[in-house]
């Protein structure tokens, strides 16, 4: 998704949102009900130091912002489960043979 246009919606965007490593190639993935807030607040705990992936929080640390992507990976539906869409994401990524940072 454009993030640009995300950033213009009047409403709440809701999905799953990633964090990818560009130089690994290794990805984060969370929901979220709020992406536009979500995504500062991601940048915002990965700048302090606090992130809740440790593995994640050494990566940005050791490499820097400029090697990381934030974005929106999926836009879900007001109906849809943001439980289920994520195990499947995560899935989906983990079946591709891509390395998913926990938390």
């Amino acid at each position: 998704m454009d993030i640009e246009e995300l950033f213009t919606r009047n409403k709440a965007v809701r999905g799953i949102l990633s964090i990818r490593n560009l130089l690994t190639g290794q990805i984060y993935l969370t929901a979220t009900e709020d992406a536009v807030r979500d995504i500062r607040k991601e940048r915002f705990s990965l700048d302090l130091g606090t992130h809740r992936s440790a593995e994640l929080q050494k990566d940005y640390a050791e490499t820097g912002l400029e090697l990381f992507s934030i974005d929106l990976e999926r836009e879900a539906a007001e109906t849809d489960d943001l439980s289920d869409l994520l195990a499947r994401t995560v899935k989906e990524y983990e079946e591709k043979g891509v390395r998913i940072y926990r938390s």
